[in-house]
């Protein structure tokens, strides 16, 4: 094991498995742990603009260490989940002369990982890539588990593919760079696996909240890094195509990414978008009786601990419409995640219309503001 690895979460999957590795410093160590990887072959770094800023001191210590390495740089917000972008990297990697054995390294937060992973899945009919996530949305969730995709102007995420990379690899020590929003916009994946799977993550983000947004405690960073790689890990491993449980790991994400979609990707992060969809699916599930007051207050109380921007007035319509392109929408029944404990999440194909609509005045009425 490297020195700067701490904690290795396997993803078991036969002959597509990988490992997660978590630890401070990783990246200082980076040319060391792609070794295995690396056999004079042409490698690609994706990124953007504000990481490539920050962190090229890590794709120059490749190129000293002899890799053949190039960098492509997309935009530095969601629109670079983009068919049009991901023409253009592919593009340019028949320019740099990328072929089958090249691999694709992804630098940066969701949107990187998304993208580059959708890349690689589709270029030459495949290639190699590996995840270095910069961020904590992307260290706990969307670097986990091999979903790829861009937008579209009808919803997020509609085309893609599950392509597993060949490693993540988490350094915790990049999120000291991060802005506070971005923070607590991320730890909304983390209080998803409390909600869904695991209490003792929900009870350490209300009893710690603002430790862990401060991020001064590095142990208690990991732990809750380490705890919800696990859970994605083990949901993947069970149900990779998203056949039955790992349905779950969508809790908050179908009435969130309709709040994204109607802003057009331009609004609310995409964790903030999660958090008010949070909002929405445990008042459903409060109104079904699911969870008593005691845990519904409970439960909003401590999302309400996240400073959102406001979310504004939205046409219930519009919401619906969106929430119908779902792609978790099957045979006509929309799959909405429901909980009906803390630490315990369901699937349902009992949500109506009405009670999105509910959900939505709701939350509406009352968002928190900063």
């Amino acid at each position: 094991m490297n020195s700067s690895i701490s904690q290795i979460v396997p993803l078991a999957l036969g002959e597509h498995s990988y490992d997660i590795s978590v630890g401070f410093g990783l990246r200082s160590e980076l040319a060391d742990i792609l070794a295995p990887w690396n056999q004079g072959q042409q490698w690609v770094v994706l990124t953007q603009r504000a990481i490539y800023d920050l962190y090229k001191p890590v794709i120059d210590q490749l190129k000293s260490a002899g890799y053949r390495i190039d960098t492509i740089v997309v935009p530095g917000d969601e629109s670079a989940k983009n068919i049009r972008h991901a023409e253009d990297v592919w593009t340019q990697m028949v320019q740099l002369g990328c072929d089958r054995s090249s691999i694709l390294l992804a630098l940066g937060g969701g949107v990187v990982g998304d993208l580059g992973g959708f890349v690689a899945a589709t270029y030459m009919r495949g290639i190699p890539f590996i995840q270095v996530p910069t961020t904590l949305l992307a260290m706990i969730d969307s670097a986990i588990g091999g979903k790829t995709a861009v937008n579209l102007a009808a919803g997020k995420n509609l085309v893609g593919a599950i392509y597993q990379p060949k490693a993540v690899l988490v350094d915790p020590g990049f999120l000291q760079t991060l802005p506070r929003r971005n923070v607590i916009s991320s730890l909304a994946e983390a209080i998803k696996y409390g909600f869904i799977r695991d209490r003792s993550i929900f009870d350490t983000i209300e009893k710690r909240f603002d430790d862990l947004v401060s991020l001064n405690d590095q142990a208690l960073l990991s732990e809750i890094i380490a705890k919800s790689c696990k859970i994605k890990a083990e949901i993947v491993s069970n149900d990779q195509f998203e056949n039955g449980e790992r349905r779950l790991l969508n809790y908050g994400h179908t009435i969130g990414h309709a709040f994204e979609t109607i802003q057009e990707y331009g609004g609310l992060y995409h964790g903030e978008a999660v958090l008010y969809g949070m909002k929405c699916a445990n008042f459903i599930s409060h109104k079904k009786g699911l969870i008593s007051d005691e845990l519904f207050h409970r439960a909003q109380a401590v999302l309400h601990r996240f400073e959102l921007p406001e979310l504004g007035q939205l046409a219930p319509e519009r919401v619906l419409e969106v929430v119908s392109h779902d792609k978790k929408n099957i045979n006509g029944k929309l799959n909405f995640i429901l909980i009906d404990d803390i630490g315990n999440g369901l699937v349902s194909t009992d949500v109506s219309e009405d009670d999105i609509v509910e959900s939505l005045q709701a939350v509406t009425t009352t968002q928190t503001r900063t």
